[in-house]
């Protein structure tokens, strides 16, 4: 292979890897990767094929492939499918495995699944399975509806939930795994627990995802040392918390690895609300050393920085003028490091890339940027769990709930009195 597709990254490095992609271009298995590289290195008589195939595409998979050149080798690389430890999700499995929905078990399946409360991760199977409608489509709705009514009472419940549970995970993100946008990077990390078994709960929405939530997102291209995200569980994790990361790193995506896992009320901030200040680290490169050093003391004695930016200016594309001094605070340099934060608030989207190539010049790369943490602030709802913790219903199940002494029994002598609870 050509040098100058190694260095563009083609998607023909790994020729099993983009078979196995294929079909989530909506593309035949069996056209030959050579055709799909897209450059000038093409076998005689391949650039026609190349262009049919393309024409083929629909706009959606067309822009799949483009964006994806330069990434489909990590993307593709050994990435396992939701393989759930759940008994009930393996025999749907392997339903799917042979083919074609089995007559005999198919209506007592899908009321296991219903009682299990495991409806939505039988459709996330069938979703991500693919499967030919003529055949799977009879199943496919018959458990949506039932999905569908499970939805509905779950929406009313799932807050007071006795076995519901909360883990806030710290994990990182290193190559290739940033060349991922953060709606790529979530789908992952829930790929990636439902694999290594656990309960995860599905959310409300009509077509159902793991509730898995992130913290403040990385830029794309940057990799982050300390991120956190927040996962809700239908019940306890059946292993201990200690064993959780080595279970869910077997799974995961290369460059996604958990480090911890925290146990939280269900009633805590979500993680992203808590994000206040993310630290960076940018290794300047040698021969930009002593003029990147020179404009960021420029930077740090002013009082304002302003830069241009696009914007609307009275309901027409205009450009103005954005002070970013206190964007950036505590830049120091350690050697041919640069550290600095930059304040997580809500409102502001700064990317730290584009600060500092405002303020180096856009002639210095800006490359090799690190978010080696991210601050949380403290949680004003754990001081007040009497404020945010389920309430009880009423006075009966308050007594029975909270032991209180003696029997109870209702009294009600008339349909218009009030009801009446006395202790014998």
């Amino acid at each position: 292979m050509s040098e100058s597709l190694e260095t563009r990254g083609s998607i023909g490095k790994n020729a099993d890897s983009l078979q196995r992609l294929l079909p989530a271009l909506g593309m035949q298995q069996s056209i030959n990767p050579l055709i799909l590289m897209g450059t000038a290195e093409f076998p005689t008589g391949k650039s026609a094929a190349f262009a049919e195939n393309l024409r083929a595409l629909k706009p959606p998979a067309r822009r799949r492939l483009f964006s994806w050149g330069g990434r489909l080798e990590a993307y593709g690389k050994d990435q396992p499918s939701v393989q759930s430890r759940c008994p009930l999700a393996q025999a749907l499995q392997q339903m799917i495995s042979s083919g074609r929905p089995a007559a005999d078990g198919l209506e007592q399946l899908l009321a296991d699944l219903e009682s299990e409360r495991r409806l939505e991760h039988g459709w996330l199977l069938l979703k991500q399975a693919r499967l030919d409608p003529a055949v799977w489509g009879g199943l496919q709705a018959r458990l949506k509806a039932r999905m569908d009514q499970s939805r509905g009472r779950r929406m009313g419940r799932w807050q007071v939930d006795p076995e519901r549970r909360t883990l806030r995970l710290s994990f990182e993100v290193r190559a290739p795994a940033c060349s991922q946008h953060p709606a790529g990077l979530l789908a992952e990390l829930g790929r990636a627990l439902l694999s290594a078994g656990l309960p995860v709960a599905m959310g409300l929405e009509k077509s159902p995802r793991p509730a898995v939530h992130l913290g403040h997102p990385l830029p794309l291209m940057v990799e982050g040392y300390e991120e956190w995200a927040d996962v809700d569980l239908l019940e306890p994790a059946a292993a201990p918390l200690a064993e959780l990361p080595e279970r869910i790193n077997a799974h995961a995506t290369e460059g996604l690895r958990v480090l911890q896992c925290l146990p939280i009320p269900n009633y805590a901030s979500k993680v992203a609300e808590l994000c206040r200040r993310g630290h960076w680290l940018w290794p300047c490169p040698a021969e930009w050393q002593h003029a990147a050093r020179e404009r960021m003391a420029s930077f740090i004695g002013s009082e304002r920085f302003e830069i241009e930016k696009s914007a609307k200016v009275d309901g027409q594309k205009g450009t103005t003028r954005v002070d970013i001094r206190p964007l950036l605070e505590d830049c120091l340099w350690a050697g041919a490091e640069l550290r600095f934060q930059t304040r997580i608030h809500k409102g502001e989207a700064a990317n730290p890339c584009k600060l500092l190539a405002a303020i180096l010049g856009p002639e210095m790369p800006v490359q090799g940027l690190v978010r080696t943490r991210v601050e949380l602030g403290e949680d004003s709802r754990l001081d007040q769990a009497e404020k945010f913790e389920p309430k009880l219903h009423n006075m009966f199940e308050d007594a029975v709930l909270l032991e209180s002494g003696g029997n109870i029994s209702l009294v009600d002598d008339d349909d218009d009195e009030p009801l009446v609870i006395m202790g014998t």
